[in-house]
């Protein structure tokens, strides 16, 4: 029987394996080393989450969701974290800072100079570029697509 091969280079899910192998595929896989683990399940996590923004259908944002799921527990797992600390520290930065559900997108933020803010926005200038008075036009609001610096 011919084979074709694909590229992988990431995490799969243990079982999943045995099942392609079942079904006649080759999987050539790669032990990975404690730090080399830790790296690839936090690119899991990035590559879920980006499936999760792709996701069409509720059954498609349902099972990406439960990959999200997976891959933080196995990085709970990694550092010693149990959910209950996580959903503990999510119930504090719920009461201080609120949650995500008023639907509001800050575009732009004006921060004193000297505040701490402001300090850690330009300590960060690729995820927010500070905006000069030429980056408006005629009085016209920010058109950036960076994120708001918070």
């Amino acid at each position: 029987m011919a084979m074709r091969k694909f590229y992988q280079n990431k995490l799969w899910r243990s079982k999943l394996i045995e099942l392609r192998e079942k079904a006649g595929a080759i999987v050539h896989v790669v032990p990975l080393a404690h730090a080399e683990y830790k790296e690839e399940i936090n690119l899991k996590l990035v590559e879920e989450a980006n499936e999760v923004y792709e996701a069409t259908t509720h059954a498609e944002m349902v099972d990406e969701i439960a990959d999200i799921y997976e891959a933080i527990e196995c990085i709970l797992d990694i550092h010693g974290i149990t959910k209950e600390e996580v959903l503990k520290h999510k119930e504090a930065k719920l009461l201080q800072y609120g949650s995500y559900t008023d639907h509001k997108l800050v575009d732009y933020v004006e921060y004193p100079a000297e505040s701490k803010e402001a300090q850690d926005c330009l300590a960060n200038p690729e995820r927010y570029p500070e905006l000069f008075e030429e980056d408006f036009e005629d009085g016209d609001e920010c058109d950036t697509e960076s994120d708001a610096c918070c």
